[in-house]
């Protein structure tokens, strides 16, 4: 495998340990259409450093507008955050579904952090067909810096690839430990990784939340009015 494939045991640690927290979304109304806002997320412990890293990160929000447990419509919300190393500045394009909405820089790192802590969505869901009867509610699904199906698969085959049973290692400090019993937990860490595509999942993330909204009717909801 090249350059492009390295992992370490510590990459795959935080992987499996990171967890799912509830983020809270709050819907509002404008001009006949539904928004969300997205507050109180859990940001990766990391995330400030990553955001200075000069690479790219990105954030994806997967929202749904519900009604009896089931989806109405989805939108796929992408985040990408650049800092420009010579301009200290934050670019953070937000496109919904690949449509450009919004397009800002910020000069602080805490700018975007607050940003992302109290994340404000477009008004851009239409109400269904008697939706003032109609019970509804949101849930979002976050993952940042997601990794899509096609490079888990690249992982997947180096899985395969260096879990293979080994002899018994000889100069193993502790008896009966060998390269086919850490074979066998390397692989069987890696399944943990996996089951998600099994479930149909076509992207993955290092970290993720998820959250929902109250039930809600269209005519409780807040009017926003902001420019």
């Amino acid at each position: 495998m090249g350059k492009s494939m390295k992992l370490t045991a510590y990459g795959v640690l935080i992987l499996l340990l990171s967890p799912t927290y509830a983020a809270e979304l709050s819907p509002f109304s404008r001009a006949q259409r539904i928004g969300v806002v997205v507050s109180k997320m859990r940001l990766p412990p990391t995330l400030r450093k990553d955001l200075v890293s000069g690479l790219t990160n990105r954030i994806l929000v997967k929202i749904d507008l519900v009604q009896n447990d089931r989806s109405l419509s989805r939108q796929v919300v992408e985040m990408t955050i650049r800092y420009d190393l010579w301009e200290e500045t934050f670019g953070v394009d937000t496109r919904i579904d690949n449509d450009v909405v919004s397009v800002k820089t910020y000069r602080e790192l805490e700018e975007v952090i607050s940003a992302l802590s109290n994340l404000k969505l477009p008004a851009s869901f239409v109400p269904p067909l008697g939706a003032p009867r109609s019970q509804l509610m949101f849930t979002a699904e976050i993952l940042f810096n997601p990794v899509d199906k096609e490079r888990m698969d690249e992982i997947r085959k180096w899985v395969a690839e260096n879990s293979a049973p080994a002899l018994p290692d000889p100069t193993a400090v502790r008896p009966g430990l060998s390269s086919n019993s850490r074979a066998s937990e390397s692989r069987a860490l890696f399944n943990k990784i996996f089951e998600q595509y099994a479930a149909g999942a076509s992207v993955a993330a290092a970290w993720r939340d998820s959250g929902s909204s109250k039930r809600f009717h269209l005519n409780e909801l807040s009017a926003d009015s902001s420019p």
